[in-house]
């Protein structure tokens, strides 16, 4: 039996071109649910040309009609219950952490907000030594939480964009800096400040290094960050090599 039955590879192939030419063109009508029922059918035609000419079992139209309903019951099943959230970028199934921490990133943290209280969790009563803090980071502390709602944080800014690269400290050693040349700069290091004025700094961080003919690897922040919260972020990286 399995001798008198040979696979027409013409018709095969001929199948698969306009089962390309379906798969290809079914996205352009614009029906998203044409789209999916089409990547199903394609599939079940495929399946069935496999079992028929190559592995030379019966088509058992009882067994196919299983398949058939449990793939439709698959397929409402993603549609109606996964398939919305995910176009939409919404619901309970959908989180977009890269979105969230983006605009977390291009918004000030309000007081009292979690990027707010991220920022002054540090103890007051001392370092991570357990030596005594310095009056003046108290002094800066109460400054802080006494601030305006609205007011610009520096070192929240700095920790949400800046410490990737550059570090929690300043000193140039982010989780990302080994893969950059030249590396970050050290705003701990004394002798960086000696070579730069305040102008520079402000323009290179709202325009980027390539603004000042430093590397292009630092990014512009001109689009987060204006004039004079760039001035703010300087007077804060001062305090970071005292």
């Amino acid at each position: 039996m399995a001798a008198s039955h040979h696979p027409n590879y013409k018709k095969i192939y001929l199948t698969l071109v306009i089962l390309l030419a379906i798969s290809v063109a079914g996205p352009f009508i614009g029906i998203k649910w044409v789209t999916i029922i089409t990547a199903f059918g394609i599939a079940f035609v495929k399946a069935n040309m496999v079992i028929q000419n190559f592995m030379h079992l019966k088509w058992e139209r009882r067994i196919a009609k299983y398949v058939l309903a449990a793939s439709g019951a698959l397929l409402l099943l993603f549609y109606y219950g996964v398939a919305p959230d995910v176009q939409a970028h919404r619901g309970q199934h959908w989180v977009n952490d890269d979105a969230l921490a983006a605009t977390a990133r291009g918004i000030p943290a309000p007081h009292g907000s979690e990027g707010g209280e991220a920022a002054h969790d540090e103890p007051s009563g001392g370092g991570s030594d357990g030596s005594p803090a310095a009056p003046a980071a108290a002094a800066a502390a109460a400054a802080e939480s006494t601030a305006a709602p609205n007011a610009f944080n520096a070192r929240a800014a700095f920790a949400a964009n800046c410490s990737p690269c550059h570090g929690t400290g300043g000193r140039g050693d982010g989780v990302v800096a080994a893969a950059l040349n030249p590396r970050p700069a050290n705003f701990a290091d004394p002798a960086f400040w000696r070579s730069r004025t305040d102008a520079v700094l402000i323009r290179t961080i709202q325009g980027g290094g390539a603004a000042v003919g430093k590397s292009a690897s630092m990014p512009a922040w001109s689009s987060l960050l204006s004039e004079a919260q760039a001035a703010d972020m300087v007077a804060y990286l001062k305090t970071l090599s005292h």
